[in-house]
């Protein structure tokens, strides 16, 4: 019994303590213990006061006033905005707060302690918690290391505690035997009606409409009186138990709610979902007020409901704030903001996709500005970084348009590019021009693939390039060249090997199309050998004496391509060959032509009495007619002498 007696006493001295605006947790902890000792005193002279301890609880336990939910809803903003404070703004906003739940109970312990708090982040906060204290008159407690719990009286005035705790009728007060020394007193029977089982029924009856009409606390008190004629009456024990649950929980029965509170309710929860915290939180009260001038002195519903539209409230606001900070580009405050509202509101969608987005844009934007201030490798190789940054970028800037950073560092990775594209330029005209200064074909043709593969690369990067792009078409062109000059170059060896005449001119005329290609060790190499092919060819001609066909082929050796090769001394006695040649040949025609002459001369010598007058034939007389002039006189009217020739014949010798 005693051990009972202080646990009762232990708890009284912890209700005491609770405070006008008690905790949850302790709450919940306290009334576990109150709950444990009730079980443990039935049937015993303490069960009257445990069981006052538990009504006592279930009242605490119940909804406070509206003003007092207001203030507790302040208190609870203030207190995220303190906790996710990223600059002064935030310490003035939640100081604003305060202040307003400072107005409406100014001597409540939370805000004066946060208003405490949120002083001691700087000197402008710390003045303005001075100033609202200085206004309302409050004087803020000392710190202390320690609180002392004060002492527990021996001995509880019995008078002012019959009027905290309210009783049923017919069952006695139960203080009056909390602290009685002596034995128990039995119960007087002035004190109690008899009791009959039909009493009883009738009891258990009205236990029952009460319970169902939502009169909890009636409740108790028959399932008492009920329990004080039959103690361990199972059913009153679940009612009892049943209606002090309800009593601790708040909870009222639907058809006890007004209609137009119901229908105001309904409405406010349809505007939660659309959003409008505003009008939702006007509905919620004046649903709160209808059920109150209807006798419902607490509603459970409507005041969670206006709790939860002030967190609702408070999460747009920091997300608001959020969306704010992360277009001014600080995202990092951006994060803290979107948290808290998630902290208010649990698995929010909204606050766990803009976290989630945020988060996505952080790790994409430092991974992008990593890999713009590490770059490493060839020209190619950067590129092909920077052109992943500006992907990167473009993709969080279908998240962000806006965002200045994201513009920056786009500026920064294109600048590199560009920077980039110029020195691929520059690498790919040095690359061009020791292909031009190159003597073989195939290091020629591959510089010319170097030089294109970066030109190639540069227009990628910048296709509207118009320089670029001619450099890439000579480029093409000069290797298209190289491709086909190697192609003629291995054609025409393999045509030289075959050896054969027509071959082997087909292939001087192959050959002599690639005059720019002259300085390449394997074109002059297929040229000499062509060369040696002709050389053995018109040795074989001078061998036979055929100067012409010998000619031929010395003329074919001093056109192109055999130039490259410059003056050989196969060609040099070749050619001395064909004089020697053709001088035998002139000395051996003189030398019959001087033979015939000299024989036809002694021919005409020996003959000469049968030719000589056939030439030089003698003279031979023939009569001849002479003609002889004569004068003839013609008759005229004018007399004159005339001369007329007239032919004479005289005898003249003719030779024969």
């Amino acid at each position: 019994m005693a051990d009972l007696q202080q646990r009762l006493e232990e708890l009284r001295a912890h209700i005491r303590q609770l405070g006008d605006e008690p905790d949850a947790e302790r709450l919940a902890a306290l009334e576990r213990e109150a709950r444990a000792l009730l079980t443990d005193a039935k049937n015993t002279p303490q069960e009257p006061a445990a069981q006052a301890l538990f009504a006592e609880l279930a009242r605490r336990s119940s909804p406070t006033s509206p003003t007092a939910a207001t203030v507790r809803g302040l208190v609870r903003r203030a207190r995220i905005r303190l906790e996710i404070a990223g600059d002064d703004e935030d310490v003035d906003e939640a100081i604003d707060i305060l202040a307003e739940a400072l107005s409406l109970s100014p001597n409540d312990p939370d805000v004066v302690a946060i208003l405490q708090e949120a002083g001691r982040h700087n000197s402008q906060a710390a003045q303005r918690v001075n100033d609202l204290f200085a206004r309302h008159g409050i004087t803020p407690p000392q710190q202390q290391t320690t609180v002392a719990e004060p002492p527990v009286p021996p001995a509880p005035d019995v008078r002012r505690s019959t009027v905290t705790y309210p009783t049923s009728s017919g069952y006695p007060p139960p203080e009056r035997e909390l602290f009685q020394d002596g034995p128990p007193v039995r119960r007087q029977g002035g004190q109690s009606a008899s009791q009959t089982g039909s009493d009883i029924d009738e009891a258990m009856s009205e236990m029952t409409q009460l319970y169902y009409a939502g009169d909890y606390q009636q409740v108790v008190d028959v399932a008492n009186r009920i329990l004080s004629q039959q103690p361990g009456n199972p059913t009153a024990l679940e009612y009892r138990q049943k209606a002090e649950d309800n009593l601790i929980r708040g909870v009222v029965p639907d058809h006890r709610i007004p209609f137009d509170a119901r229908v105001a309710y309904n409405r406010a929860n349809s505007l939660v979902r659309a959003g409008n915290y505003d009008e939702a939180e006007r509905l919620y009260r004046e649903a709160r007020d209808l059920a109150e001038r209807s006798g419902i002195a607490s509603w459970k519903d409507a005041e969670q409901a206006l709790l939860d539209i002030q967190d609702l409230a408070l999460a747009r606001e920091l997300l608001n704030e959020g969306d704010r900070l992360v277009a001014a580009d600080n995202w990092n405050e951006a994060l803290r903001k979107y948290e808290g509202a998630l902290r208010v509101v649990p698995n929010d969608p909204q606050a766990e996709e803009r976290i989630d987005r945020l988060r996505r844009v952080q790790s994409d934007y430092d991974q992008a500005s990593v890999q713009l201030n590490m770059l490493s490798g060839s020209l190619t190789d950067q590129a092909a970084q920077l052109q992943n940054i500006l992907n990167i970028v473009a993709r969080l800037r279908q998240d962000l348009p806006n965002s200045q950073r994201l513009t920056q560092l786009s500026l920064d990775a294109q600048n590199r590019l560009n920077g980039i594209k110029s020195q691929l330029s520059d690498q790919a005209q040095a690359t061009l021009m020791r292909a031009s200064h190159a003597t073989s074909l195939e290091e020629r043709l591959n510089l010319t693939n170097d030089a294109l593969q970066l030109l190639e690369f540069g227009i990628k990067l910048d296709p509207s390039d118009s320089e670029l792009s001619e450099k890439l078409l000579e480029a093409r062109s000069n290797a298209s060249d190289m491709q086909r000059a190697r192609q003629v170059i291995e054609r025409a060896a393999a045509l030289i090997s075959q050896n054969f005449d027509n071959e082997l001119i087909q292939a001087r005329a192959m050959l002599a199309g690639l005059r720019d290609y002259t300085q390449d060790s394997r074109y002059r190499v297929v040229v000499s050998d062509l060369q040696q092919r002709l050389v053995e060819r018109a040795s074989a001609a001078l061998e036979e004496g055929d100067a012409d066909e010998a000619e031929t082929w010395l003329e074919m050796m001093r056109e192109e391509p055999f130039n490259v090769l410059g003056r050989r001394a196969e060609l040099t006695r070749l050619e001395n060959g064909l004089r020697e040649l053709r001088t035998r040949k002139r000395l051996r025609l003189l030398g019959i032509i001087i033979i015939i002459i000299i024989g036809g001369t002694l021919g005409l010598i020996g003959t000469q009495p049968v030719w000589e007058p056939i030439i030089n034939p003698p003279p031979t007389p023939t009569p001849s007619d002479t003609p002889t002039p004569t004068a003839t006189f013609t008759p005229s009217d004018t007399p004159t002498a005339t001369l007329t020739p007239s032919i004479t014949p005289t005898d003249t010798a003719t030779p024969t």
